[in-house]
């Protein structure tokens, strides 16, 4: 009977092993510990994620404000 249980065992871990769910699992606990020990990939920061605008304006912010200055009659060249 231990060869049965073996060989239930060994299809099971088979099985598991080749479950895309698995990999992608272990992937994003891999990358979790990665990231908690050595701190965040700059490469995987690229594009505008660089900069976190959490205290710039933005467009709108500086949209308004220029036509406040305008209407003011104030001119800043920057």
């Amino acid at each position: 009977m231990s060869w049965l249980r073996a060989a239930v065992e060994l299809w099971l871990i088979q099985k598991l092993i080749s479950s895309p769910t698995f990999h992608r699992g272990v992937r994003r606990i891999h990358k979790g510990v990665h990231e908690f020990r050595h701190g965040k990939d700059p490469a995987d920061m690229g594009g505008t994620k660089i900069d976190v605008p959490g205290g710039e304006k933005g467009f709108l912010g500086h949209f308004i404000e220029e036509l406040k200055e305008q209407i003011r009659g104030t001119s800043t060249k920057k």
